[in-house]
């Protein structure tokens, strides 16, 4: 209503504005107005309050505008404080997490820590009482030694005795198959050879070697003998007696085969790539030369 009052007046002001008088009395719009009547001077008076009015509402609204964009700054600054308080909260709430799971490890790793402890001692305990078991038995041991020592035949002396009973025994056996024919002793030495009773077989191919009988197939039975004993020197020797007296027989990819093997475990790497280049070449189906594929 004061708003539409204020509107009135100025409307009314502008119309009876519009009628200048003869000699400029009455001109409202004049700078120093003269000749006014009472209800121009009235209208006067209510214009400069309109500008007044009017200067002040501009003015508010130019302080309200400034107070606007300090509002604007303002709020924007609050919530970038909101974003970081919040980030910041999220924070303490990941650091409260991850200390309380922490905690929660480190009081498992504690008890864990207490329980080897309890273990260690233990277990050094139950050493401590086990070395001394060791020890009376260690004791008692070395007593029955010496008590056997000097009751019985020395170690060396037993050591001596059992060399002389063993030479005694393959003696016996050599005497008791000198008898027999080299064909028996054939089938009797592969035979044996088949059980790996080794020690058996060597006796009847050796001695079929001093006969001179199958010197070829005697001597890759030796050569067997001693590969699969281990003593690779010997194994290759026979291997290239028998060789050389016979290199067509059935047995030849076995021969090649562990003569190269015999070289490796010898560290001779280029005599083995010889035997297995020699196995591959000439006996290239057998199952020798494609375990080597």
């Amino acid at each position: 209503m004061k708003n539409f009052n204020i509107l009135l007046l100025v409307v009314t002001s502008s119309l009876l504005a519009a009628e200048p008088s003869v000699y400029g009395a009455g001109n409202l719009d004049s700078t120093s107005p003269y000749g006014l009547t009472s209800s121009e001077k009235h209208i006067l008076k209510n214009s400069n309050k309109v500008k007044d009015l009017a200067q002040g509402v501009g003015s508010v609204k130019i302080k309200l505008s400034q107070i606007n964009e300090n509002y604007e700054g303002l709020r924007s600054v609050t919530e970038a404080y909101g974003s970081k308080i919040s980030k910041i909260d999220q924070k303490i709430r990941i650091i409260e997490e991850n200390s309380a799971a922490k905690g929660e490890s480190i009081a498992s790793l504690q008890q864990e820590l207490s329980d080897l402890k309890t273990y260690v001692n233990e277990s050094r305990a139950l050493q401590d009482a086990n070395q001394e078991k060791i020890k009376l038995v260690l004791g008692e041991l070395s007593s029955l030694i010496d008590s056997i020592n000097s009751s019985y035949v020395s170690k060396d002396s037993f050591t001596q005795l059992e060399a002389k009973v063993a030479k005694l025994i393959s003696a016996k056996k050599v005497s008791a198959i000198s008898n027999k024919s080299s064909a028996t002793l054939l089938k009797e030495g592969t035979a044996f050879f088949k059980k790996k009773s080794y020690a058996e077989s060597k006796i009847r191919f050796e001695k079929l070697v001093k006969k001179n009988y199958k010197p070829a197939r005697s001597n890759y039975y030796l050569g067997e003998i001693a590969y699969f004993q281990k003593s690779y020197k010997t194994a290759i020797q026979h291997y290239k007696k028998s060789i050389s007296l016979y290199d067509k027989a059935n047995y030849m990819p076995t021969l090649l085969y562990h003569t190269g093997i015999s070289f490796s475990k010898l560290k001779k790497s280029s005599q083995a790539t010889q035997f297995f280049d020699a196995l591959k070449l000439g006996y290239p189906k057998s199952k020798e030369a494609k375990s080597l594929n």
